[in-house]
C-alpha cells in the first residue's frame, strides 16, 4: 500500500510539473508574439516583411495567423503615417494663410 501511495504521489507531481512547463511555454509564446506585434507597430516595414515571410513560409495555421496580423499592423501603421503627414501638410498650408510672419 505504501508503494502505491508513493507511485500516485510521483505521478501527481509529474503532472503538476508538466502543467508548469506548459504554462511556461505558453507565456514564452505569448511574449514572443507580443514583441512581434510591437515591432510591427513601431517598424511597419518589419511587420510587412515578417508578415509576408510567415504567410508564405509557415506550414501551421497559427503561424499564418501571426504573419497576417503582423502584415495588417504594418500596413495600417504606414497608412496612418501617410494620413497624419497629409493632415499636417493641409493644415500647415492653411495656417500659413492666416498667421502672418513677423520677425
Amino acid at each position: 500500500m505504501d508503494e502505491l501511495n508513493k507511485a500516485n504521489w510521483f505521478n501527481e507531481a509529474m503532472q503538476m510539473q508538466a502543467g508548469r512547463m506548459q504554462s511556461l511555454i505558453d507565456m514564452m509564446y505569448l511574449l514572443n508574439v507580443t514583441w512581434l506585434y510591437i515591432f510591427s507597430l513601431v517598424y511597419p516595414l518589419f511587420g510587412i516583411i515578417f508578415g509576408v515571410i510567415l504567410l508564405q513560409g509557415s506550414l501551421s495555421p497559427q503561424g499564418k495567423k501571426i504573419g497576417r496580423t503582423c502584415l495588417i499592423l504594418g500596413i495600417v501603421n504606414i497608412a496612418l503615417c501617410i494620413i497624419t503627414f497629409l493632415i499636417f501638410v493641409v493644415f500647415g498650408g492653411l495656417l500659413t494663410k492666416y498667421i502672418p510672419y513677423s520677425i
